[in-house]
C-alpha cells in the first residue's frame, strides 16, 4: 500500500499539517524539522496526491491539449511532434499533459473544452485545429483561464499563440518552382479557408506569384478538404485546364500523394511533365514513388514553445492581457518530384 501523508508525518513525528506546509512552502518550517520530513519522505517513497493537493493550492499541475477533430486527421506525426514538444516543456517544470480531442459536428462542440476549466481540470489549456472565429476563446477570456492557441487567431492581440508562418511556407514553395522556370503553378489548399493556415499559404502562394509579375489565376487555385480522397478531383481538374499548370502546390503531404497518384493514372510523369510540392514534411512524403518536395513546419518546436509559454502565463511570469505572438519559419525539403 502506498505511504500517505499520515504515514509521513507519524515518521518525522511531527503534525500533518506540517508535513504539508513543509512540502507545499505555504508556511515556514524549520529547517531541522523540513530535513526530518523529507527524510522520512524518502524512506516511505511517498508521493503527494496530485487531486488532494489541487483541492487546497487550486493548482492541477496538468496541461491539457485540445486537438479540433479535423486536427487529428492530419497526419499521425505532425500531432506526436507537438506533444513530444509540449511533453518536454511540461516535464521539466513538473507538468503532466492532458490530451482531449473535440468533436466538430456536434450541437456545441466546444462545450466538452470549456469544461476544463468549469471543472478546473487543468492549470491551463493548448488549443490546435481550431476554426478561425470568436469561439471557444470568447469565454476563455472573460474567465481569464490561460490558453495558448497553435496557429494565428483570427484578429490581432486577441490570444496567446504560436504558430509556423505558413503564409512564409506557401511563398518559398511558390518561389522555389518559379526558380526551376515554371510560370503556371497551380495550388491545391489543405482545407477550407476557414483555417488560418490554409488561408495563409493561399495568401504566400499569391504574394510570391504578384512580386514575379505573373498574375493570379483563379482558375489555377483548386479547394481542398479533410476527405481522404481530396486531391484526385482538384488534380484531373486542374490538369483538364487547356493551359494547364506544370505544377501544383498542395496543401498537406496527402493531399500530394493524391495529386501524384492522379497525375500517374492520367500519364503524366513526375517531375517531367508535373513537379509537385506538399506541406508538413511528414512521411508521407517519404514514402511517395517518387519521393515529393516538401514544406516543413517546425511543429515540435511550436510544441516546447507553446507549453513553455502557457506555464509562464499560468505561473505568472506573463501578464494575460500582455499578448505573445511566436512566429516560426518554415524550410523546404527537396526530393524527387521536383
Amino acid at each position: 500500500m502506498a505511504a500517505t501523508i499520515k504515514d509521513v508525518a507519524r515518521e518525522a513525528g511531527v503534525a500533518v499539517c506540517t508535513v504539508s506546509f513543509a512540502m507545499n512552502g505555504s508556511a515556514h518550517v524549520a529547517e531541522a524539522t523540513k530535513k526530518r520530513i523529507f527524510g522520512a519522505v524518502e524512506r516511505l517513497n511517498y508521493r503527494p496526491n496530485q487531486s488532494a493537493r489541487g483541492l487546497v493550492t487550486k493548482k492541477t499541475n496538468n496541461i491539457g491539449l485540445a486537438v479540433a477533430e479535423t486536427a487529428d486527421r492530419l497526419e499521425n506525426g505532425i500531432l506526436l511532434e507537438v506533444i513530444q514538444g509540449l511533453g518536454r516543456a511540461a516535464s521539466h517544470k513538473n507538468y503532466d499533459l492532458l490530451l482531449s480531442f473535440q468533436k466538430q459536428h456536434t450541437d456545441k462542440p466546444d462545450e466538452h473544452l470549456l469544461d476544463v476549466y468549469r471543472k478546473q481540470s487543468a492549470d491551463g489549456l493548448i488549443l490546435m485545429g481550431m476554426k478561425m472565429s470568436e469561439r471557444p476563446y470568447k469565454d476563455l477570456i472573460t474567465n481569464r483561464f490561460p490558453f495558448v492557441l497553435l496557429g494565428r487567431p483570427y484578429k490581432d492581440n486577441l490570444c496567446h499563440s504560436v504558430n509556423a508562418d505558413n503564409e512564409q511556407g506557401g511563398y518559398i514553395a511558390t518561389q522555389y518552382l518559379l526558380k526551376k522556370g515554371h510560370r503556371r503553378i497551380g495550388f491545391i489548399t489543405p482545407c477550407s479557408l476557414d483555417f488560418d493556415a490554409a488561408l495563409d499559404r493561399l495568401n504566400g502562394y499569391k504574394r510570391a506569384l504578384t512580386e514575379s509579375g505573373i498574375a493570379v489565376d483563379e482558375k489555377l487555385i483548386a479547394y481542398g478538404s479533410f476527405e481522404p480522397d481530396s486531391g484526385y478531383q482538384e488534380t484531373e481538374t486542374l490538369l483538364s485546364l487547356k493551359d494547364r499548370p506544370s505544377a501544383i502546390i498542395a496543401g498537406r503531404d496527402i493531399i500530394a500523394a493524391r495529386v501524384n497518384e492522379r497525375a500517374a493514372s492520367l500519364g503524366y510523369h513526375v517531375p517531367d511533365d508535373l513537379a509537385i510540392i506538399g506541406f508538413d514534411n511528414t512521411m508521407v512524403s517519404q514514402l511517395a514513388r517518387p519521393s515529393i518536395t516538401s514544406v516543413e513546419l517546425p511543429m515540435l518546436t511550436m510544441g516546447l514553445e507553446a507549453g513553455k509559454l502557457l506555464i509562464s502565463l499560468i505561473e505568472g511570469d506573463i501578464e494575460y492581457d500582455a499578448i505573445q505572438k511566436v512566429s516560426l519559419p518554415c524550410g523546404i525539403f527537396e526530393r524527387e518530384s521536383t
